[in-house]
């Protein structure tokens, strides 16, 4: 035993024993990886008759035993050796692959039939669509993308699982006023922004070599805290959620709280999936209890989620309030903090 040198050789080797013993413990991790379950969504969309399309994959699948999931409707879990390339329901889009995490935003906005959406960052487009799914194809969805490939593949996702009530927007939602007669009508707004990405098992996995990039979670944490504040300025909505698949503080409970702290007269969270047991960390703040936490021990990717609501006297305030008028437009944007006209409403961070 011991090192066989001397010098400065040896004092470096004995600097590097930290850090060889952290590679093997990875290494040891990466050897031991378990792969997470494969979940399946029924795209309700183009399926009218989800129970048959369920039949239709016990046919096809006889000794996958998958199961439905207990907490998200047409939600079903495969082994994750599962191979749907040539599964014509998947090739036609009657189902989905979807994470089960990913899955709870749209199921924690729960918005009702008819009513008008907006998706801030929208591509790939699998949050979208399931929003659409739960509206039963009425209502509207404001589908946000600001890079032009991304809106590419999210127009073509619209396209081919059916959603004729989307509408694709190739434009940066912090560039988009709270007052444009376009979304007047909207109510609900889903914010899943650009994240560490830190959640996802092989992402992680990947990542697990490498230490955590500080820098990029504190831009990426002002850029999502951004975002939220600004679905928070749209004058008649009344409910948005926040996710990410990040397991940072920083950019979940943390940006929750300070979104809180700011907006506290106006919004409130929400205790959405009460039955889901794993729940935001209150060392950062006591109400964090109130949000959702997804681990890779729950069968799911890392995620987090959160929910804000309008306090019911600011609801008293906005139901006699006009847009048409010249005077309302202006009170609101007094009372929101709302430019009337703006180009660039928050400082923009480029992330990706």
């Amino acid at each position: 035993g011991g090192l066989k040198t001397g010098g400065p050789l040896k004092a470096k080797l004995k600097k590097m024993l930290p850090l060889l013993k952290e590679l093997k413990e990875k290494h040891n991790e990466a050897k031991n990886f378990k792969r997470l379950p494969l979940y399946v969504r029924v795209n309700t969309l183009l399926s009218e008759n989800p129970t048959k399309v369920i039949k239709l994959l016990q046919t096809e699948f006889p000794d996958s035993n998958f199961t439905g999931d207990p907490h998200i409707n047409f939600l079903l879990k495969f082994p994750s050796n599962t191979n749907f390339s040539k599964c014509s329901l998947y090739r036609k889009g009657q189902i989905m692959i979807q994470d089960k995490a990913s899955c709870m935003s749209a199921a924690a906005l729960a918005p009702p039939r008819g009513t008008h959406v907006i998706d801030a960052c929208s591509a790939p487009g699998n949050k979208t669509l399931h929003v659409s799914a739960l509206l039963e194809n009425t209502g509207s969805v404001f589908a946000i993308e600001r890079d032009g490939k991304r809106f590419t593949k999210l127009r073509n996702n619209v396209k081919k699982h059916g959603a004729k009530n989307i509408t694709p927007v190739c434009e940066d939602f912090l560039r988009i006023s709270p007052l444009d007669p376009k979304y007047s009508k909207v109510t609900h707004i889903l914010v899943d922004p650009s994240c560490s990405g830190s959640g996802m098992v092989t992402e992680n996995l990947v990542n697990s070599f490498q230490s955590k990039n500080e820098k990029r979670v504190r831009e990426l944490a002002a850029l999502q805290k951004s975002l939220l504040a600004h679905a928070l300025s749209f004058p008649h909505v009344q409910r948005v959620v926040y996710s990410t698949c990040s397991v940072y503080s920083e950019e979940n409970e943390s940006v929750v709280k300070a979104t809180l702290d700011s907006h506290s007269t106006n919004w409130k969270l929400s205790r959405v999936l009460p039955t889901w047991e794993r729940r935001g960390d209150t060392s950062v703040f006591p109400e964090a209890d109130m949000c959702v936490r997804c681990s890779p021990e729950d069968d799911t990717n890392g995620f987090f989620l959160a929910c804000f609501v309008r306090k019911e006297k600011d609801k008293d305030f906005l139901a006699g309030v006009k847009l048409q008028s010249v005077f309302s437009v202006r009170h609101l944007a007094m009372r929101y903090h709302v430019k009337q006209h703006y180009k660039y409403p928050y400082k923009y961070v480029k992330l990706y």
